[in-house]
């Protein structure tokens, strides 16, 4: 699969001119790179592991066990910093360090990784000889949400990832015309477990890729060097890809179907992404599914009219979903809904909802929703409804259901 990718140089200095000369417009990486935008949330503003019901001291608590924890923090320890204060900054009891029989969950793991990430100013965790600090990484999340599909994102990460350290060396190779295989390196310093590192990547992967395309990653199988780890609370590590995992083989790899190559991105800012982990997610639960083509586009109109565009194209709701109209009437399709119809329907229920819930005129309830003519906002809400405004509004003014319905939407949706 190189022809698609493209051939790489193996001179460092070489592929980081070559990224420079072809970047759009800054450079950006989706490989195995989380990337450290702003510095963690206090200690005194988050829940220690015992605060929010995980007693890190108690036995057989099902997480990430405390073994694992000390192993994340061995690149920090060599690097002169103290495992604790990192814990207890990261909001996390101290206690659980190197304990077999006390874990963390989650949210607390990605706590964890980016408090690490913020004190070594590395996105390897210190693992590395050659890390890559967090403004490079910064610079790279940004070409990497400029990314229209979830292929496209991953032939950025191996171009730039490639280029920036000599110590990661990810590549593809095609599995047979079934997928791809995302192949990945990491030369780690002496005194750390490799292991362990190339886990919080895969997982950094998983749920990153999820997250851009808006539905978990379809994973194939995952291929790893090191033996099934195995942790006294029986927590099973490898459990959160939902997909086989292949132990002791000779690469460490994660398997992509051509399904979810051809994944349209569904987010491409950097607000949403800092959103997304001032969040908290939680790393051990399936990342959330995406919303379908109806409600997407549904948001979308709803936003539209809000700002007083009441019949927006097709082209411009397409835009604004980062997809092609002809694309988006197929998903639509799919779905068994029709553009033409969602934006009707939301028009509809809006007016519907004004004459139920509010006292004004008919006459400035079609003005309100962008109708110039009574005449036009009768026609069109009787293609809708089946009867006119006045006789809907008589209909139903006596039905408290309707009413208490017609007012949370109104409240959601006011536009007067």
């Amino acid at each position: 699969m190189l022809g698609r990718f493209g051939g790489l140089s193996k001179n460092p200095a070489a592929r980081l001119s070559a990224v420079s000369r072809t970047r759009q417009p800054s450079t950006g990486s989706c490989n195995g790179s989380y990337s450290m935008l702003k510095k963690p949330a206090p200690a005194s503003e988050l829940k220690t592991s015992n605060e929010s019901g995980k007693e890190a001291s108690s036995p057989h608590v099902h997480g990430l066990d405390g073994i694992a924890v000390k192993a994340l923090l061995q690149g920090a320890v060599l690097k002169g910093h103290d495992p604790l204060v990192i814990l207890r900054e990261a909001g996390i009891d101290p206690s659980v360090y190197g304990n077999a029989y006390a874990a963390i969950d989650g949210r607390s793991l990605v706590r964890l990784v980016r408090q690490i990430q913020f004190s070594l100013d590395d996105v390897y965790l210190g693992f590395l000889a050659q890390g890559v600090r967090l403004a490079l990484e910064r610079e790279r999340l940004l070409s990497f949400l400029h990314c229209a599909t979830f292929g496209e994102a991953l032939r950025v990460s191996i171009r730039f990832t490639n280029a920036m350290s000599s110590d990661v060396g990810p590549w593809i190779s095609e599995e047979h015309g079934s997928g791809l295989q995302h192949i990945c390196k990491y030369q780690t310093i002496p005194g750390v477990d490799r292991d362990i590192l190339v886990w919080i990547r895969f997982v950094w992967i998983y749920h990153m890729f999820s997250w851009l395309i808006g539905r978990p990653l379809a994973l194939r199988g995952i291929c790893v060097k090191a033996r099934r780890p195995e942790q006294a609370n029986g927590f099973d590590r490898f459990a959160l890809f939902h997909c086989p995992v292949t132990f002791n083989a000779p690469v460490d790899a994660l398997s992509y179907s051509w399904s979810d190559l051809s994944m349209r991105t569904v987010h491409g800012s950097l607000a949403e992404y800092e959103e997304y982990y001032a969040n908290e997610p939680d790393w051990f639960a399936t990342p959330g599914r995406g919303l379908s083509w109806h409600e997407r586009t549904k948001q979308v109109l709803i936003e539209l009219q809000k700002a007083g565009m009441w019949s927006p194209p097709i082209e411009v709701v397409a835009a604004r979903l980062r997809t092609r109209p002809r694309r988006l009437r197929y998903d639509l399709a799919l779905e068994g809904e029709s553009f033409q119809d969602i934006r009707t329907r939301l028009r509809g229920e809006l007016a519907a909802a004004y004459l139920l819930a509010s006292d004004l005129p008919i006459t400035s309830i079609g003005l309100a929703l962008g109708y110039s003519e009574p005449g036009s906002f009768s026609r069109n809400f009787v293609s809708w409804s089946g009867m006119t405004p006045s006789a809907y509004r008589a209909a139903y003014m006596s039905d408290p259901a309707r009413i208490a319905a017609a007012t949370a939407l109104l409240n959601e949706r006011r536009v007067l």
